[in-house]
């Protein structure tokens, strides 16, 4: 498949997470930009929650099945758009209508249009450059477990993330976040699930993200239009999302919450700015509910992003309105108000700490540095918190606009907390990444206690704030000219700035953007150890051929054979690089080279059905991946009871006969 042959797919992708969410968030009253940012969200939450349900009901999740859920989450939002008046003419009164921000102008919505196409294509480009080919499978931990999860919901058609991928955990149902893989498993016109993947992750890192991005700009900054138009071209020149989190950490649920977060808290601004009339105020909690749980559904730290994001403006906002509604003589609407906060936080403080994923997820450790200078020097330069690319200059030109943005705001006192933000943000990077000795450190175990998971919640305060700080620029060069009698087109001087940014960033990092990517795609470039190269992909392409039906093949999950089930339908006895437990695979991992000294071994593989064995002779020294923990697969003598099926390079398919 190459890229061209992706478009017409990729954008039905794009448009089946916007439309559906879209037309629900209009009928409740959302229009305009913030709509079609918190769209995906929405539609999101719809296929989380018929994941859930569909196993219950005994329904398999496909396109046909999903579209019908999903035109039902519709009629649900219809229903009640009708009953509080958002859906009717009359949400024009007062008493029905949200607060959102003034339409762009149209000459502003043409320059939005632009921008938005140029910052995609300074995202996806060099991402799709970086990966050679939509087929070419991402090689990181995460990547072999996320394409199988998608081979697993398109053959088991069950995409619940509470047991619908036991497949990948040797038939234990655990808790998983399972919405993106379901999404991209019934993604029309793909058949391969490495393109399916790959288009997914530049459809969430490109147009859903960046449309977020100008929307919670607008909200925040409605008094001008300038802001939200520069927004997306700044959130492009980082690294640190989409293309660090999508590519090298391959943390595409994380991913997907993440570039769900600016759309969601634009309609957080829309819910918070809604005046306290019933019908009004209703509509805009039950737009932001299923637009809040997609973020949550898609993967369970983004509970824990909006906290961080929109849980101080929130406080803050609230307390006021409280303050005043008392003032004015509503004391009960405020009291019954605050039981209400104090219900749901405690409901979910509740179901958290009885969530054993949760508290495993807290407890999680990681190394950390000696000192926070290095750390906050990665940060303030946008270099990527994980692996090492090489020296360079970084996005130092929107830090410093960003760092004039909080210094304005702080000036001005006005969107302070944006800079609040920002600094928590800031610090829980620091954090993660720091002395491991700081007992502090336990608040970023949310995110694995892993600073480039936490990197991307600084970008979106710090755009919103940079793009501040450009437009006020660019008024002000603006007046200037147009006082010494000069007649400038009103977008010449901003786009002008734009054109100086995208340059001074070395074209929004594109040469960086590239290397990330292809040190996951190219195998000759693989971060962290090489589990394919092309023969091997070649070999392994004509194994659904050359295998019979049921065939289960055994092999170290690190030399490639884990990417069997979803690159050619084969079971495998490792389908992911963690260790799965069970004491016949345990055995097979550390013992398997021994199977002709050792009755215990072929009675494991009659226990776990294998027909077939993956081997390997590629070994570290040659850049290859390599475990302690699976050592008895390797340097598997093949001599006698293997019967060669294919070979692609230096791995091999052999029948096992040895244990007959």
């Amino acid at each position: 498949m190459t890229w061209g042959e992706t478009v017409p797919p990729g954008l039905a992708l794009w448009a089946s997470l916007v439309l559906p969410g879209w037309a629900s968030l209009r009928l409740l009253g959302v229009r305009g930009l913030v709509a079609l940012a918190a769209a995906p969200a929405v539609t999101t939450a719809l296929a989380g929650v018929l994941g859930l349900l569909y196993p219950v009901l005994e329904v398999r999740w496909t396109l046909p099945s999903a579209v019908v859920g999903v035109a039902a989450g519709v009629l649900v939002a219809a229903a009640a758009g009708f009953l509080l008046g958002t859906a009717a003419r009359r949400s024009t009164d007062e008493r029905h209508a949200l607060w959102l921000p003034p339409p762009l102008p149209e000459r502003s919505a043409g320059l939005l249009s632009g921008s938005l196409a140029l910052a995609v294509a300074l995202v996806c480009v060099p991402m799709a450059v970086g990966m050679s080919s939509p087929d070419s499978p991402a090689q990181a931990w995460d990547a072999v477990f996320h394409l199988n999860a998608i081979g697993s919901v398109r053959s088991t058609g069950n995409a619940s993330t509470l047991g619908g991928l036991a497949e990948l955990y040797g038939g234990r149902a655990v808790y998983y976040p399972a919405v993106w893989h379901a999404i991209v498993a019934v993604a029309p016109g793909f058949t391969s699930v490495p393109a399916a993947a790959s288009t997914a992750a530049l459809v969430v890192g490109g147009p859903v993200w960046l449309v977020g991005v100008a929307a919670f700009t607008r909200a925040v900054l409605p008094e001008r239009a300038l802001p939200a138009l520069v927004a997306p071209v700044l959130a492009a020149t980082f690294v640190a999302f989409p293309v660090v989190v999508l590519t090298v950490l391959a943390q595409e649920p994380m991913g997907l919450s993440l570039a769900l977060l600016p759309g969601v808290l634009a309609l957080l601004v829309v819910a918070l700015r809604t005046r306290w009339f019933w019908p009004a105020k209703v509509s805009a909690a039950l737009a932001l509910a299923p637009a809040a749980a997609g973020v949550a559904l898609a993967h369970g730290s983004g509970v824990f992003s909006l906290l961080v994001l929109g849980g101080l403006p929130s406080v803050v906002i609230l307390v006021r309105q409280a303050r005043q509604g008392w003032a004015a003589g509503r004391p009960r609407a405020v009291l019954a108000g605050v039981a209400v906060a104090l219900v749901v936080t405690a409901t979910t403080v509740t179901l958290l700490v009885t969530f054993p994923a949760f508290l495993a997820t807290l407890s999680y450790e990681r190394a950390g540095a000696g000192s926070y200078l290095p750390v906050l020097a990665r940060l303030v330069t946008d270099t990527p918190q994980v692996y090492w690319y090489g020296k360079g200059a970084g996005n130092l030109v929107v830090s410093a606009l960003a760092i004039i943005g909080a210094a304005m705001s702080v000036r001005e006192q006005r969107h302070r907390h944006l800079v609040a933000v920002l600094v928590v943000a800031a610090a829980l990077v620091l954090l993660a990444a720091g002395p491991p000795e700081n007992p502090l450190r336990v608040l970023t175990g949310f995110w694995y206690t892993q600073a480039a998971r936490i990197a991307p919640l600084v970008v979106i305060p710090a755009v919103v704030l940079a793009a501040g700080a450009l437009a006020a620029l660019a008024e002000r060069l603006d007046a200037g000219l147009h006082a010494r009698a000069r007649a400038v087109p009103p977008w010449a001087v901003p786009v002008s700035l734009l054109l100086v940014v995208v340059m001074l960033t070395a074209g929004a990092r594109w040469d960086l953007k590239v290397r990330i990517t292809a040190s996951v795609h190219d195998p000759g470039a693989i971060a962290w150890g090489t589990m394919l190269v092309d023969d091997e992909l070649a070999m392994i392409e004509r194994l659904p051929e050359r295998l019979p039906e049921g065939a289960v093949v055994l092999g170290d999950p690190f030399n490639g054979s884990a990417y069997l089930p979803a690159l050619a339908g084969v079971d495998v006895v490792f389908p992911q690089l963690g260790p799965l437990g069970g004491e016949d695979r345990r055995l097979l991992e550390t013992s398997f080279r021994e199977l002709r000294d050792d009755p215990a071994v072929c009675r494991a593989v009659d226990a776990l059905g294998v027909t077939h064995v993956y081997t390997d002779t590629a070994g570290a020294e040659d850049g290859a991946k390599v475990s302690d923990r699976t050592s008895g697969l390797r340097e598997v003598d093949t001599s006698a009871g293997f019967t060669l099926v294919d070979r692609g390079g230096t791995a091999s398919v052999w029948r096992l006969t040895a244990c007959s």
